[in-house]
């Protein structure tokens, strides 16, 4: 199995945000589904700037929902209360940038492209816990099925 960026990482916001403990093969998939949400709203972003004009997708050009933008909120307030240098994305982040490299985008989403893919990856674990609220590791099914329930809303 291919070394996964950012591994020590996610497991510690799963745990310190969700309450799940993850494997690699679980913690590999759930990254495959983040990166996936992601370039679905950068691709709608990229339609909308060019809707506008443009060739560079800003922050207004993303489909940020209003569940979306208070699960950042609430990654943002706690990720500051918490202070924890375990919780710095920035590798995750990186990488899921090279999946996006393609597209160009503004300053305002480059500033918070961290903030947008913790709440990303965060709301596959807070999915997941909704398919089994007593899950400690989420089972391939809960991520299937919580990959199924992101494709029908993002």
């Amino acid at each position: 199995m291919p070394q996964i960026v950012g591994l020590t990482r996610l497991e510690a916001l799963y745990r310190t945000f969700v309450g799940l403990d993850l494997d690699k093969g679980r913690a590999q998939r759930i990254l495959e589904i983040a990166t996936k949400k992601l370039e679905d709203l950068f691709i709608e972003g990229q339609q909308r700037a060019w809707a506008r004009g443009s060739d560079v997708v800003e922050w207004s050009d993303l489909p940020i929902t209003r569940g979306l933008r208070k699960t950042i909120e609430h990654y943002r307030r706690e990720r500051e209360r918490l202070n924890d240098p375990r919780l710095d994305l920035t590798p995750i982040v990186e990488h899921l940038e090279q999946e996006i490299s393609g597209l160009v985008i503004g300053e305002s989403v480059k500033k918070s492209l961290q903030d947008l893919a913790a709440t990303i990856l965060l709301l596959i674990g807070y999915v997941i816990k909704k398919v089994d609220p007593k899950a400690r590791k989420p089972s391939a099914e809960d991520i299937e099925r919580t990959r199924q329930i992101l494709d029908l809303t993002i």
